[in-house]
């Protein structure tokens, strides 16, 4: 299949999300399909083929920049024009906001839209024009795609969701293990646990974080991702050290530190209790186990390596003797590669390949 990869994204290179993104694509070239990424950004500018750690040589680029204001809604629409002239046999898009032309675009060509969250829940936490604007648009791209992936259960349960009716698939978040060699972590009396997050995420639970250092001094918390001043409601204990955004090369050191990694908190505040997020994918890739505050995907039954705290406010304070425990069993030890090789993107993106073709040769509007 061509398959045209259409995102909007601003993050940079660097981002999870921009990484799973070319993971993805490298993987469907590896298995014989011709991609091209059609990126919709104001970050950068040029095109091409990618470079480097972040975008894979063979990844077709077409990037259209976009500036302030109503810039943006005239530079999409140039973007669609010059995917639809690459004819592409099926459309795979990270389910974003609504700009004109795109339900016409999904409606023309057999499309899929990748779900990553409860959109409405999320929205809700942040700018009230842009959820009203979501809200009263969403429908419009929902109904136009061929067919949904979720990347949990319970996302794709959503009754906003379920009563579009498309095919659907549940396709949790993967990682590429053979990026990441785990080591055990270097003999240290004091306990280390890594964090790696983005500012302004209230479902990052970083303030969950920030109680459990102070209840446990003696411990030492690199914060990847983040800067003092992102703390929110007080500042930040002394032995909780913030690193800002740094790329895999550079936080790689503090993974193969550390004794515990830590996943979101707080997916309340997102009405959510189920996820399969790209960090925790890449903690156990390193071997690391995981304090979460929800269901993952992956591990419905729970595993050994994953301490599952309670999904409300004060779960690390409440949990404290449960995460002493964990901590004190897994120090110097790490996770089994047997025990997650089924988070491989090669095994996700072979079903995500499959989803795609049968949606496919049912076919679009398409003359």
């Amino acid at each position: 299949m061509k398959i045209a990869y259409l995102l909007h994204w601003n993050e940079g290179p660097e981002s999870g999300v921009f990484k799973k993104v070319t993971a993805q694509m490298a993987e469907w070239i590896a298995l014989g399909h011709e991609v091209r990424l059609f990126l919709f950004t104001r970050r950068w500018k040029g095109e091409g083929h990618g470079g480097g750690e972040a975008v894979p040589a063979d990844i077709p680029l077409v990037i259209q920049p976009y500036g302030k204001g109503l810039n943006r809604f005239t530079t999409f629409r140039m973007l669609l024009t010059r995917l639809e002239q690459w004819a592409p046999d099926a459309i795979y898009h990270r389910f974003d906001l609504y700009y004109a032309g795109l339900p016409r675009l999904l409606r023309r060509f057999p499309s899929i839209l990748e779900i990553n969250t409860n959109d409405l829940a999320e929205m809700r936490l942040g700018s009230r024009l842009r959820y009203l604007y979501h809200r009263l648009t969403r429908g419009l791209v929902l109904r136009s795609a061929g067919g949904f992936v979720f990347v949990s259960a319970e996302i794709g349960e959503e009754p906003h969701f379920k009563k579009y009716g498309q095919p659907r698939e549940v396709i949790g978040n993967g990682f590429a293990l053979s990026n990441a060699t785990p080591s055990p972590p270097p003999p240290s009396v004091r306990v280390r646990l890594i964090f790696i997050g983005t500012p302004g995420q209230p479902w990052h639970g970083v303030d969950e974080i920030a109680a459990l250092a102070r209840l446990r001094p003696d411990w030492h918390f690199d914060m990847v991702g983040l800067q003092p001043e992102d703390m929110v409601g007080g500042s930040a204990p002394r032995n909780m050290e913030f690193h800002g955004r740094l790329s895999r090369l550079d936080y790689e050191p503090l993974l193969r530190q550390a004794d515990v990694a830590v996943g979101s908190l707080a997916l309340y505040r997102n009405r959510m209790n189920e996820a399969s997020p790209l960090k925790v994918r890449e903690y156990l890739a390193y071997g690391l186990p995981v304090i979460i505050g929800y269901r993952d995907t992956d591990f419905p039954k729970g595993a050994s390596f994953i301490l599952e705290l309670a999904n409300e406010a004060g779960s690390t304070a409440k949990g404290l003797q449960d995460i002493e425990n964990f901590v004190r069993n897994w120090k110097g030890r790490r996770v089994p590669a047997g025990e997650v090789m089924h988070l491989d993107t090669a095994v996700k993106e072979a079903a995500r390949v499959r989803f795609m073709e049968r949606i496919a040769r049912k076919g679009g509007d398409k003359p």
